[in-house]
């Protein structure tokens, strides 16, 4: 029986939010060693913000332990369409299969994932869509652009899914998280935590910090390679 190659931790905090609208959900199979996780933001400070947001989680992760984050995403968005729930969230969406060379990635929304490699270096797997990422990349506007940046231009139920691979060679941390990590937590904080050889005290670490700093919702999942 194949051991995982990867530890994971999660953690989220609610902020000055009236109802935790994250969630995620971690999924693994003893038999292969493949990890599914994923990470999504309900759009709303409401309890059916929450509820979009903890189905899409759900569906996604287990579907994709089996398949793969695409299809994942796409059964979440069937369930999300046929239970009835009006709110929408962000999602990402990540498998790690022992019997692949790489990291496979699905997203869509604010959500993001981030990679730290074996030299030190942070990257950004994801980019976010948003109105305001899209102004950015076809013009010559630069720097944030608070009216925009929130406003979310693909969810779990609009638009295409977006999937990205990574070679797993290099790579020694992946973090998955919503939005209220990344708008309060520069790279190099996020960086120094996932330096961290514990990912369940690199995850802790995020979300707190986040939650200091921040009003929004934040969580965070790090998967940390084993050995």
């Amino acid at each position: 029986m194949p051991q995982a190659p990867w530890r994971v931790g999660g953690a989220q905090r609610k902020g000055r939010r009236e109802v935790q609208a994250d969630a995620f959900n971690v999924g693994g199979d003893l038999a292969t060693g493949r990890i599914a996780v994923a990470v999504t933001d309900g759009i709303g400070d409401t309890a059916e913000a929450a509820d979009a947001a903890r189905l899409g989680a759900e569906e996604a992760a287990a579907v994709a332990l089996s398949a793969t984050p695409e299809v994942g995403c796409m059964t979440a968005r069937e369930r999300l369409a046929a239970s009835g729930i009006t709110a929408d969230a962000s999602i990402v969406t990540a498998l790690f299969d022992p019997a692949l060379s790489c990291v496979q990635i699905t997203w869509a929304g604010l959500c993001r994932a981030y990679v730290l490699t074996t030299d030190g270096q942070l990257r950004r797997a994801t980019c976010d869509h948003s109105l305001g990422e899209h102004i950015r990349r076809h013009t010559s506007q630069r720097g944030p652009l608070p009216a925009y940046d929130r406003k979310v231009t693909r969810t779990i139920a609009r638009h295409e899914f977006v999937t990205t691979s990574l070679p797993v060679r290099g790579i020694t941390s992946v973090l998955l998280s919503t939005d209220g990590i990344a708008r309060c937590l520069d790279d190099s904080a996020i960086r120094c935590a996932l330096e961290e050889s514990d990912p369940q005290k690199a995850a802790d670490f995020l979300a707190d910090a986040a939650d200091l700093g921040g009003s929004d919702n934040a969580t965070a999942v790090v998967l940390r390679r084993a050995g």
